[in-house]
């Protein structure tokens, strides 16, 4: 069974460990959709991933990172798109 519910993807409901699955490109790009609503709430995932990104360590398709944001709650930075599509006007 499948139960769809409505909210907020970034506040978890329950206690007990949660993740959040985000995923990313893998150019380095961060800053639209559910990445700003991640960093809206915490700083963490975005510097960590940039700091991932720069080094270059393991920044590939496929990759996970996985980074503590509240007691019980991490967000995964999930490598599983493959470049950045543009829109009509470029970005």
């Amino acid at each position: 069974m499948i139960t769809y519910l409505t909210g907020d993807a970034t506040d978890p409901a329950g206690n007990e460990p949660r993740i959040i699955c985000h995923i990313c490109n893998d150019v380095g790009g961060w800053g639209r959709g559910f990445a700003l609503a991640i960093s809206r709430r915490w700083p963490e995932p975005e510097a960590e991933f940039r700091a991932w990104h720069r080094s270059g360590a393991g920044f590939e398709l496929g990759q996970a990172q996985l980074v503590q944001v509240e007691q019980s709650l991490w967000v995964a930075n999930m490598i599983g798109q493959h470049g950045i599509r543009l829109t009509k006007e470029g970005t």
